[in-house]
């Protein structure tokens, strides 16, 4: 084994007297090198857009929400409230009513969703925190809470002391039959838009929130009915336990949702957009290591004088073909994981010193070191490396 590891050495660190050999060997390791920092820079990269899309997740839904398994309301009772005020990992849960309905502002029209919602919700899912003009809605009032994309949409004003502005909403009356005056088959009620909120382009163009007392009143419900309660768990880990436990609590006929229950077809994105970042990576990694192919069989002819030698002191080819396994390995490795070493630079200059950002923002472009994707390239590196050596040592007869 030492004979093995003291040829492979040398070869590896020895220059060839054929030039043009020393130069595949340089452009090949080159392309092993930018391949494996390309390769992290961009499961990086892929990771941080993971962590930004779920942190504007956290600023519109809640860790859990308990929803009716029929139906859009349900009524709030003693023993659901002992339940939730019973279980100590909860450390606050608001009481909210949703319903689409739509607008009519200035002559403009457009179905949008009101969200009714306590004096707890802020402290459940910081939405307030995104308010870049006006004030939340204040509670046991009419004032609403409109996204930057709704607002825009409708050209909408705030309403102020000196300049009122109102909203017309609009749901459709309960009851059964046909209807036989239009006017009279919607119930409306006029709010004050006070303030304006900015999250995610797909929620900023839907949402608005109001108090719950004045949804009641729009929707014609009576106090105790409400649409869902938003919960915040006190330690995160736990949340799959306590979402167990509070379902087995709350029987059947409610269904307790998580983030990523809540949001399906965002997460399924997401996956889908990292497996296929990889596969497209691993693709590019594939082609860099054809060029190690190429250039140990270039070496192996170039050291077919040795290999005869070898032969005639009495070296095996089985431990002929082991120098140049671990010779094809060895640079692999080395050009991979300097590459590696080289992107989790990068990564860190952008961490700290950020020099890449979002276009038209002034957002650094969201990366983040994990140890999973480290362990990625250099499983890959490591699995493409053996086999680009193993086809090439196998030419050795």
């Amino acid at each position: 084994m030492k004979s093995i590891l003291f040829f492979s050495k040398r070869y590896l660190f020895s220059r060839s007297d054929n030039n043009a050999i020393n130069i595949i060997v340089y452009i090949a390791s080159l392309g092993v090198f930018f391949a494996s920092a390309a390769f992290i820079i961009v499961l990086s990269g892929f990771s941080g857009i993971r962590t930004f899309n779920l942190n504007l997740l956290k600023l519109t839904d809640p860790d859990l929400v308990i929803l009716p398994k029929q139906g859009k309301f349900f009524t709030y009772t003693r023993s659901l409230d002992s339940v939730l005020h019973s279980e100590k990992e909860i450390m606050i849960f608001s009481k909210s009513l949703e319903e689409k309905v739509f607008l009519d502002y200035h002559n403009k029209q457009k179905i949008a969703k009101i969200k009714g919602i306590d004096s707890n919700f802020f402290k459940v899912i910081p939405l307030d925190t995104t308010i870049f003009l006006g004030n939340p809605p204040e509670w046991n009032s009419k004032d609403l809470l409109v996204g930057v994309g709704l607002a825009n949409e409708l050209s909408m004003m705030l309403s102020s002391g000196t300049n009122p502005e109102v909203v017309k909403i609009m749901v459709p009356k309960a009851g059964k039959g046909i209807i036989r005056d239009p006017r009279k088959a919607f119930k409306s009620l006029y709010f004050f838009p006070t303030g304006v909120y900015q999250t995610s382009s797909d929620h900023d163009k839907v949402y608005m929130y109001s108090s719950i007392d004045a949804v009641r009143e729009l929707l014609g419900l009576n106090r105790n009915q409400i649409s869902q309660i938003e919960i915040k768990v006190l330690h995160p880990e736990t949340l799959s336990s306590l979402q167990t436990s509070l379902q087995k609590k709350i029987g059947s006929n409610f269904k307790i949702l998580n983030r990523q229950e809540q949001n399906p077809l965002i997460f399924k994105m997401l996956n889908t957009e990292n497996l296929m970042t990889y596969f497209i990576l691993l693709l590019i990694l594939i082609l860099a290591i054809f060029n190690i192919i190429g250039t140990l069989i270039m070496i192996i002819i170039d050291k077919k004088e040795n290999i005869s030698t070898l032969k005639i002191l009495g070296m095996e080819t089985g431990d002929i073909r082991k120098i140049f396994l671990v010779h094809g390995i060895s640079m692999t490795l080395i050009s991979g994981v300097a590459g590696l070493v080289f992107g989790l630079i990068v990564i860190y200059i952008q961490l700290t010193h950020p020099f890449i950002y979002i276009p038209q923002t002034s957002l650094a472009y969201p990366v983040e070191i994990h140890f999973s994707n480290i362990l990625a390239v250099l499983i890959t590196l490591i699995s493409l490396g053996f086999l680009s050596a193993f086809i090439a040592a196998k030419r050795i007869r």
